[in-house]
């Protein structure tokens, strides 16, 4: 299928080489490669889950699945530290923790080499409650 790119073109300087030039950036998909890291608990917490990146040319698109599972905790502190954050983990990322089990107001975070969740109103935790943490980003070098 053709595709008619004289309307977009009409009165633009370079526009073409422009357009094509970042369309070439993209279909750059020859070199690729995918990189699983598995998510290390820490401080009694269980988990099952992966960060995985999948790198394109220069475009990386990253799925953060991974379901934690709590030890018994009594005055859930303000920060409690889940997993340890793997290497070249994205410091800014702020997730929503979604759980059925656990009616609670915390966000997972990582922040200097841990990930944390990070409690807003909850006081106690039983054990073996599953926090997942779904996330889906992209980046470009």
């Amino acid at each position: 299928m053709a595709i008619n790119f004289e309307p977009i073109f009409s009165g633009m300087q370079n526009g073409p080489e422009k357009i094509k030039e970042n369309f070439d950036k993209l279909a750059n998909v020859q070199d690729w490669d995918v990189t699983k890291v598995t998510i290390t608990p820490a401080n009694g917490w269980g988990s099952n889950g992966t960060w995985i990146k999948i790198r394109l040319g220069n475009i990386t698109i990253n799925t953060f699945d991974v379901s934690l599972i709590s030890p018994k905790l009594e005055s859930v502190p303000y920060s409690v530290q889940v997993a340890v954050q793997p290497s070249g983990f994205p410091s800014w990322r702020r997730i929503g923790v979604f759980s059925n089990e656990h009616a609670g107001d915390m966000v997972f975070f990582a922040d200097q080499g841990k990930m944390n969740i990070t409690n807003f109103g909850s006081t106690n935790l039983p054990a073996g409650q599953h926090f997942d943490v779904h996330d889906v980003w992209i980046e470009v070098a």
